[in-house]
């Protein structure tokens, strides 16, 4: 699926802040969408939580740089970061060539895996992000 020039795959589901979660069973595999990281530009340096940390939906679990912004990386959902990428930690720009394969950040165990249904999927987050390109236009 494409909305405007971003792909947004409709395996995923995906969160407000621009991540994509990829579930399987009681884990997920997380990490930034294309949209998002085309917004925050080229990625200079990111600080991932290690593995055996637990956190709740919405707690800070790392940090992000760019050109543009420092910010918060934020759980999407809870639980144990059971793996991290460590090579985007190395080497940040992965995640802007290769969002979805190669860019990944987290692999979680999820604590409470009914959270899911707070996120979007394919089609509502392809509708929100058009929402915030549209508000930027008109803003812009």
């Amino acid at each position: 699926m494409q909305c405007k020039k971003y792909d947004i795959p409709e395996n995923l589901y995906y969160d407000t802040n621009d991540f994509w979660i990829k579930v399987n069973g009681d884990e997920a595999v997380v990490g930034m969408t294309d949209y998002g990281q085309s917004n925050t530009g080229d990625i200079l340096y990111l600080e991932l939580s290690s593995g055996g940390e637990t956190f709740k939906q919405g707690d800070r679990f790392g940090s992000i740089e760019s050109g543009k912004w420092v910010g918060n990386l934020t759980a999407p959902l809870s639980g144990l970061v059971i793996d991290n990428n460590n090579e985007v930690e190395r080497n940040p720009r992965k995640v802007n060539a290769d969002a979805y394969g190669e860019g990944w950040m987290y692999r979680l165990k999820l604590s409470n895996p009914d959270e899911v249904k707070s996120l979007m999927a394919a089609k509502e987050y392809s509708e929100w992000v058009a929402q915030q390109i549209n508000s930027e236009e008109e803003i812009g």
